[in-house]
């Protein structure tokens, strides 16, 4: 370039900017792109040619990471915490020894072959089933509250029938009926409340999917976040039930002793004494668990339909992180910008986990500090 000074001095200067498409406002801000109606973040990697404007927004990325992780453990911590709360504290010595075994070997399933059944067989059910599956999650929890209320009104010589351990047995007939009752009466609840206008027609349907976007707004894609939340809560449910049984397992059998000579019932010294004992460990095993929810790749990969999105409707889908590095990483010409991008991706990635986990170790040791002497 030329530029001509006051002194009408003639000077030459040369700019060499290899990735002028790079920065920390293209990686973190919005960016008013040529055809765009307005400034947003947005990731549209050209690694085959220099005839596109690469956009190369982490938060789209960033965003998809923590969505897939917020509905993976939404659905698996509570499940894995429960059931290890039961096999450490009430089922019977019998069962434990079937329990964690299968739990364990669940943990050591490929996680390619749980991103395939999620994309050929779990995705399109959920996609016709959402009031079945919205019915379910209101049915179970609640049919087993009331076995539980209807157990505690019954005459001492009915309960002392049920063996301590084998309440389960009783009230699986009862989840297996809520569950069969929430399967017929979701297409009866899409038809009394999910009445959507047909696009060519306009004549009024029965249609979960429609209404959603005619009511919202917001997109329905059959491969979404629900989707990614079942199978990924269920890759993540066996290592955190490991852990919390082990933690809780490992409670000196002193304390829960000490709290049923005093009068205490087995469900107050389990919420009161060995839950604050055990606090430290469950706390280690919901983070290990968040952990493999947040580098998870393949079932993200196969199951969200990628797209690099900021919403958080759970009927959309998402890249994460780890997915787009395999994505892109192959496709990505050596030493180019989207080359060193995806690096950045990862030192993400690392930092989030490294940030998750310090600040995991830093809790799990007050705890164990508070509740070391109860």
């Amino acid at each position: 370039m030329w530029f001509l000074d006051s002194r009408q001095r003639l000077h030459r200067y040369s700019l060499n900017d290899p990735h002028p498409e790079a920065g920390f406002r293209a990686f973190f801000g919005k960016v008013w792109y040529e055809g765009s109606s307005e400034p947003k973040y947005e990731w549209q990697s050209t690694g085959a040619s220099d005839d596109a404007e690469p956009k190369l927004s982490m938060i789209p990325l960033l965003i998809g990471t923590l969505k897939g992780t917020f509905y993976a453990m939404l659905l698996a911590a509570p499940l894995a915490l429960f059931a290890a709360l039961y096999a450490s504290q009430f089922a019977h010595p019998k069962f434990k020894q079937f329990i964690k075994p299968t739990m364990e070997v669940m943990a050591s399933l490929p996680s390619v072959i749980l991103g395939f059944l999620a994309a050929l067989w779990l995705a399109p059910l959920l996609d016709q089933r959402i009031p079945s599956l919205a019915l379910a999650l209101v049915f179970l929890p609640v049919s087993a509250l009331l076995f539980g209320a209807l157990l505690e009104q019954m005459p001492y010589s009915i309960r002392r029938r049920i063996k301590p351990g084998f309440e389960f047995i009783a009230i699986l007939p009862l989840l297996a009926l809520a569950a069969y009752a929430a399967w017929r009466l979701g297409p009866v609840m899409e038809s009394a409340f999910f009445i959507a206008r047909d696009l060519s027609t306009g004549e009024p349907i029965p249609d979960f999917r429609l209404w959603w976007v005619q009511t919202t707004g917001l997109p329905f894609e059959q491969r979404n976040a629900l989707v990614v939340g079942f199978m990924m809560g269920f890759a993540v449910i066996p290592i955190i039930f490991t852990m919390a049984e082990d933690a809780l397992s490992n409670v000196p059998p002193a304390f829960s002793s000490s709290s049923l000579a005093l009068g205490a019932s087995r469900w107050q010294t389990t919420i009161r004494v060995i839950l604050p004992t055990a606090s430290a460990g469950i706390f280690s095993a919901l983070m290990i668990g968040l952990g493999r929810a947040v580098g998870e790749t393949m079932i993200v990969l196969m199951a969200t339909g990628n797209t690099p999105i900021t919403g958080w409707n759970i009927f959309s889908g998402m890249r994460t992180l780890s997915a787009n590095l395999a994505v892109e990483l192959p496709e990505a010409p050596l030493h180019s910008t989207l080359y060193r991008t995806l690096f950045l991706g990862a030192l993400l990635l690392f930092l989030l986990t490294f940030i998750v986990n310090t600040l995991a170790e830093i809790i799990r040791n007050r705890l164990r500090e508070k509740y070391k002497a109860v």
